[in-house]
């Protein structure tokens, strides 16, 4: 997955996950409120700051320093995972079943039903507290909405309504329920797997099960908790749940010269990439003490940032070392990214090397190496930036280049539009799969580019640039 497209997809889950409803018959809109003290009066914390062992607590109403969340009082806020459970239903006889998944951007998607109407393309989100659905389609399902709140995280606004229930039909018959559900806008996201980002399934309706992905053969299994015995060879790692939702282990990471990094790893099956949060970034000096890339990129605004990725010496998970990971370098001042609590958020690009068993239950991630486990990561080679766009997203824009890379000397330029690659048209690709196209270091393809009224052929040799 690409910088731009891994930070954008992680840090817009991670919104809908923080802005969740803290307890049966609150509306969202009564959860934000503002200001800071201390006394003997009510105290407040913020979701999921303040739960994550009451490490922040305040006495007056006010916004959180560390991610920018409005705080909610403890008393409303302090729930638990046994009082926000989902509803599971597993076919009559069954204690497991198995569901074909795709792999689109090394994150999880599924085909399922929602209140009877479908089939619809959700992502299996570790990383989500709540299960939420694209306020796209609220219209077609038919189910109302209540209060609705403001969010801000990442420099991106937000708005959350919260739906009183949501029911789950998945192939095999597996029956999910929540009424913790929520509803937000997902049509950023869907340019990057090239059709309609419709929700995810969060933490609420996953918790009371064994999950296993099987990222090599693409299959999902869900197993009844009471009826799941292991006997595989993987190694079982036992996790906390921070926040209360998302697993948690320890690990290392190593970066070249130094000794190894103790590191907290949060698991998120629902992003892309792997990302490490901007306190550690910070406290290690990451971004010249890692060998890293900085890319240029251009907001829908306008506006100009710029894009960190690195390439770390190991990173450690459990008895597993996973050399030279490719990993993004937040540089959040809100958000999820911006917590000092953990330091790493795991994504596919890692996961998928991995038969990944969560056992909610029983606190333990179990993995076991697959094919893929010893496959280098291969970082973009090209220098493009790109954005998909129109009604089928493959329009193919391109936001920015690189400086000194293969398509800065091609004369690539921000605004060029690609219609083909290799002599086809570029319309059987989705942006992801562009992407990944544009990794392979070495080769060579012709682009056929159009910039405003000029149509020309140019030829690009890939070389990685990290």
């Amino acid at each position: 997955m690409s910088r731009e497209s891994d930070l954008t997809r992680r840090a817009f889950l991670a919104l809908a996950s923080f802005a969740i409803p803290v307890g049966q018959g609150i509306g969202l809109e009564e959860l934000f409120i503002s200001g800071g003290g201390s006394s003997a009066g009510p105290i407040y914390v913020c979701p999921p700051c303040g739960l994550d062992c009451d490490k922040l607590e305040f006495n007056a109403p006010g916004t959180c320093p560390v991610c920018g969340m409005k705080l909610v009082e403890k008393g409303a806020a302090a729930i638990t995972a046994s009082s926000t459970a989902g509803t599971v239903r597993f076919p009559d006889g069954k204690q497991f079943v198995e569901i074909p998944f795709e792999l689109l951007a090394n994150a999880v998607f599924v085909k399922l039903q929602v209140n009877g109407k479908g089939p619809f393309t959700f992502g299996l989100d570790t990383g989500s507290f709540n299960s939420v659905v694209a306020s796209e389609i609220i219209d077609e399902l038919g189910v109302s909405t209540g209060g609705s709140a403001q969010g801000l995280g990442s420099g991106t606004s937000f708005t959350l309504r919260r739906i009183s229930q949501l029911d789950f039909l998945l192939p095999g018959g597996l029956q999910l329920g929540t009424t913790n559900g929520a509803a937000v806008a997902m049509a950023g996201l869907s340019n990057l797997i090239g059709r309609r980002f419709d929700g995810d399934l969060g933490h609420d309706v996953l918790q009371q099960m064994v999950v296993k992905i099987d990222y090599r053969k693409e299959m999902l299994t869900f197993y009844d908790a009471d009826h799941f015995r292991y006997e595989g060879d993987g190694a079982a790692i036992p996790f906390t749940l921070w926040a209360d939702y998302d697993p948690q282990i320890d690990g290392e990471i190593s970066i070249a010269g130094q000794a190894p990094i103790p590191v907290k790893i949060v698991l998120d099956t629902g992003a892309g990439g792997t990302i490490l949060t901007t306190p550690f970034v910070t406290s290690h000096d990451l971004t010249k003490n890692l060998r890293t890339l900085a890319s240029p990129d251009v907001g829908q605004g306008g506006g100009e940032s710029t894009k960190w990725e690195a390439r770390a010496e190991s990173l450690r998970i459990g008895p597993y070392l996973i050399h030279q990971p490719l990993v993004a370098l937040s540089t959040d001042a809100i958000g999820s990214l911006a917590h000092a609590s953990f330091d790493v958020n795991l994504g596919g690009n890692i996961l998928r090397r991995f038969t990944v068993i969560i056992d909610y239950p029983r606190n333990r991630l179990i993995l076991e190496p697959n094919a893929n486990s010893g496959e280098p990561f291969a970082s973009d080679a090209s220098g493009l930036i790109l954005k998909a766009e129109g009604a089928a997203y493959q329009t193919f824009v391109v936001r920015a280049v690189v400086p000194n890379s293969p398509a800065a000397r091609t004369g690539l330029k921000a605004g060029d539009i690609i219609t083909g690659v290799k002599g086809h048209p570029i319309n059987q690709y989705a942006l992801w799969q562009l992407q990944e196209l544009f990794k392979q270091s070495g080769q060579t393809y012709e682009l056929t580019v159009h910039r405003g009224p000029e149509r020309f052929v140019r030829s690009i040799k890939l070389q990685s640039l990290l």
